[in-house]
């Protein structure tokens, strides 16, 4: 026990002087160059390590006081619990943890009785998870609170956007620990991760958010298309999808409503595209995803795409070598454009801005539009909801590679929408370290490397309960078992005396599963999407990565006060472009004028004076 706390104290202690070091230099300085802070040995290949991820030999060290078991798992005999390839406690005990209930599979009680996840989790390590359930639309709201007040549970998941907490204290420099984290680790130095996770680091050079790590990037949100109606207006999609434009697929959609009110299904003045993830639901009444995919076709940022990496819309231009404001580029006016004329064709419902998801699902499912946004645990959802609506056989639907933007030139821009490889991840509250102390600390973020990293603990919270809710194949496969279907895999019902997973137990929820190879990603996907994963990397390629920028904390908490209020102008002006109620062309000047009075060129310099400075 003592071997092992002086090599924890020796292992902190280098690691607050590698953080003193970063906090002292200067904002120059500041780039993705920083040294580990979590470096155990003055070796020069440690000193290149510019993440402040462990490496393999830290964890090893870290590990050194305790038993391999053999079996990737290690067990610390006076500690009492063992970590790795499995985790399990001596000793019962809880930790705290946000929820985010989502509407779409809302918790039941059921999920902490036999068979439920949070039951399964705790028989698999003994560990009580004690959650504070909070509903996805005031998730983030929630989570501020309880961080800026000091009463945020230990354990805080599907975080998208760590920065705002970042200055206030409030959460841990998760990257200290990586070294007690051999799952976490070894998947980083696998799949070469550091690119992506430099991303996310803050000017001490760490971060401070666990990040849901993939092999690969899988283009998740895209458009399921009523294929029976294309082609009823002469449009083969397969034929199409390849080298599809906006532009081109607008006209498209001009035709296959003509196609519509022909055979008498909507009328001229009915809107044949109502959309989910855009309104006040889950797109927070800024555009949501759909914005946020068409103008990620144009090479731009909008909606949801803002975060600390590119604060009022900023996006990297290549050919410039230079950050510039999305917002005012010819871009964003191209991309406005399309919208702006699916709308005013009386395609593009305008009340998808601010209206519910059910809206949006209640006009597809009875036929009356012709697309929707899906992805890949909505889409069972959605073909059974249609199935149960319009009958079987009356429907064929298509999973489409989205359109591509155009660039200046007016040359398709061929890569996906989404190239990043990280996903939404965990903060752990400054609570957990100053109540659990140094060990118990440690040992909780051995559990969370468990659960979420290893793939027992991933395929536990996707799969459930191997020969209860699912099985291996011979080939290696997975199947449901024949009481069990799953919308969050989009593993549909086949029989009325089926249960949904989900819904009854909490598997395959949002808050768990989003790590992992491309094998455990795709273990569910169907042939259907199979087929649309193929197509997409036949079609489209990932483009590079933004340059990662971390603002020291004044340059941070100066430039989100010139942020907040630019975002807000140009959001309330898209949203009334994407309405109709702004014309793209007539108030265009207006409009750019608005966004440059928001100071938004400050923030062009500040990224451009960070980005020359880590070159």
């Amino acid at each position: 026990m003592k071997n092992l706390k002086r090599l924890i104290s020796l292992l902190l202690a280098l690691a607050m002087c590698f953080a003193l070091a970063a906090c002292g230099s200067s904002s120059d300085d500041t780039s993705s160059d920083t040294s580990s802070d979590t470096s155990t040995s003055d070796d020069s290949s440690d000193a290149e390590d510019t993440t402040g991820v462990a490496t393999e030999d830290q964890v090893a060290e870290a590990s050194s006081g305790d038993v391999d078991n053999g079996d990737g798992s290690y067990y610390n005999e006076e500690l009492g619990y063992t970590y790795g390839t499995t985790f399990y406690s001596d000793e019962p005990v809880t930790y705290t943890m946000y929820f985010n209930d989502n509407d779409a599979y809302p918790y039941l009680d059921s999920w902490y009785e036999d068979g439920g996840i949070f039951y399964e989790i705790e028989q698999a390590t003994n560990v009580h998870l004690e959650i504070t359930i909070v509903n996805n639309a005031s998730y983030s709201d929630r989570v501020s609170l309880g961080v800026s007040s000091g009463d945020a549970p230990y354990i805080i998941p599907k975080i998208y956007d760590e920065s705002t907490y970042v200055t206030g204290g409030g959460i841990v420099a998760v990257s200290d620990y990586t070294q007690y984290m051999p799952n976490f680790t070894n998947f980083y130095n696998e799949y070469d991760m550091e690119d992506d996770v430099n991303t996310i680091l803050q000017d001490d050079g760490k971060f401070y958010r666990l990040p849901g790590m993939k092999e690969t990037a899988l283009q998740d949100y895209t458009l399921l298309l009523r294929k029976d109606y294309f082609e009823g207006a002469g449009y083969s999609i397969e034929d199409l999808e390849a080298d599809w434009t906006w532009e081109e697929f607008a006209d498209i959609l001009i035709d296959v409503k003509a196609y519509m009110v022909e055979q008498g299904i909507v009328d001229e003045d009915d809107y044949i595209w109502s959309d989910r993830w855009c309104g006040a639901t889950s797109g927070y009444s800024s555009g949501g995803c759909l914005l946020n995919l068409i103008s990620h076709s144009y090479g731009i940022c909008t909606s949801w795409s803002t975060t600390a990496s590119n604060l009022a819309d900023l996006y990297f231009d290549t050919e410039a070598d230079e950050f510039k404001v999305s917002s005012t580029s010819d871009a964003y006016k191209r991309y406005m454009t399309v919208v702006q004329k699916l709308v005013d064709n009386k395609i593009l419902d305008p009340e998808t801005w601010s209206q519910e998801d059910t809206t949006a699902d209640s006009q597809f499912y009875t036929g009356k539009t012709a697309l929707i946004l899906t992805n890949r645990s909505q889409i069972t959802v959605q073909e059974a909801s249609l199935e149960a609506q319009v009958g079987a056989g009356n429907y064929e639907l298509y999973m489409a590679v989205m359109p591509m933007g155009t660039d200046d030139d007016g040359n398709a821009i061929t890569y996906q929408t989404e190239n990043s490889r990280l996903e939404c991840g965990i903060m752990i509250s400054n609570n957990a370290l100053n109540e659990l102390g140094e060990d118990g600390f440690i040992k909780m973020m051995r559990f969370v490397d468990w659960l979420w990293y290893s793939d027992a603990g991933l395929t536990l919270t996707k799969w459930g309960i191997e020969g209860e809710t699912y099985v291996v194949n011979d080939d290696g496969t997975y199947s449901l078992t024949d009481g069990y279907y799953c919308g969050g895999l989009s593993i549909a019902q086949t029989s009325d005396d089926q249960v949904d997973m989900r819904l009854q137990y909490g598997w395959a929820c949002g808050n768990f599963m989003y790590s992992g190879t491309t094998e455990l990603l795709t273990s569910n996907y169907s042939a259907e999407l199979q087929d649309y994963y193929s197509r997409m990397a036949e079609y489209r390629t990932l483009k590079p990565l933004n340059p990662a920028i971390a603002l020291s904390e004044d340059d941070s908490e100066a430039a989100n006060l010139y942020a907040t209020p630019a975002f807000s102008e140009m959001n309330t002006w898209t949203l009334n472009f994407a309405m109709g109620k702004k014309d793209i062309e007539d108030d265009w000047d207006e409009y750019v004028a608005a966004i440059e009075a928001q100071n938004v060129q400050y923030l062009v310099d500040l990224y451009n004076e960070y980005y020359q400075a880590s070159k």
